[in-house]
């Protein structure tokens, strides 16, 4: 009886942690356009929320692509970008994994 007992948590320990290494690969795509003018607006910073190495500036036409590993057992969950550039107002944008989003980022009143 003991040694089934041992052999059962040796067993969950093993799925657990194995469940809780699971990885997943995060990739995300968007273009940031002035709110007023709806022109893509090229050099915003855009940054995965809490990994300050993890972060990309828009193109000329205001694209930009983020990857990141990231826990996810199931699914990758939606990745979490700050927004900012001088001269405009800073956003904190969800996007889902594999998606793209259009950000209207609005300029700051001086």
């Amino acid at each position: 009886m003991l040694k089934n007992r041992r052999l059962t948590t040796a067993l969950i320990i093993v799925i657990m942690i194995t469940f809780a290494s699971c990885d997943c690969l995060q990739n995300v795509r968007g273009t940031v356009l002035d709110a007023e003018t709806s022109q893509p607006i090229q050099g915003v910073l855009m940054q995965k929320e809490n990994r300050p190495n993890c972060k990309a500036d828009t193109d000329g036409e205001g694209d930009f692509e983020i990857s990141s590993i990231s826990g996810g057992l199931f699914r990758c969950p939606p990745m979490t970008v700050v927004v900012s550039k001088d001269g405009y107002e800073t956003q904190v944008v969800k996007i889902d994994n594999a998606g793209h989003e259009t950000i209207k980022l609005k300029r700051t009143v001086n």
